[in-house]
């Protein structure tokens, strides 16, 4: 029996996971397009499975985060590119799949 590939949006979970992308460089680093990706993107945001990682007033919307250092949107210095991040629902899901 073959192995299945993993679902594309269980694919962009583990992308996203790695360090929060925009939509456009996941793209880049899927092989995708920006417009087919699109799609998937607003199906896993509604869901809550990822989220806009925006700077909040007081430091930063992601929390304590090992990526802070090389955060483009830790100091809210430059305008937000539309970094993405998994929510915590985002990470249960991607703990289930590990298992």
């Amino acid at each position: 029996m073959a192995p299945t590939a993993p679902a594309p949006l269980a694919v962009i979970l583990r992308v996203v996971a790695g360090e929060p992308r925009t939509p456009s460089e996941l793209a880049h680093d899927l092989g995708s397009s920006e417009a087919a990706l699109s799609g998937m993107l607003r199906t896993l945001q509604t869901g809550g499975y990822v989220q806009e990682a925006l700077p909040a007033t007081d430091g930063c919307a992601c929390g304590p985060c090992a990526l802070k250092s090389m955060c483009r949107n830790a100091n809210g210095e430059a305008a937000p590119l539309g970094l993405l991040k998994l929510t915590p629902r985002g990470e249960a899901y991607l703990g289930r799949l590990r298992s």
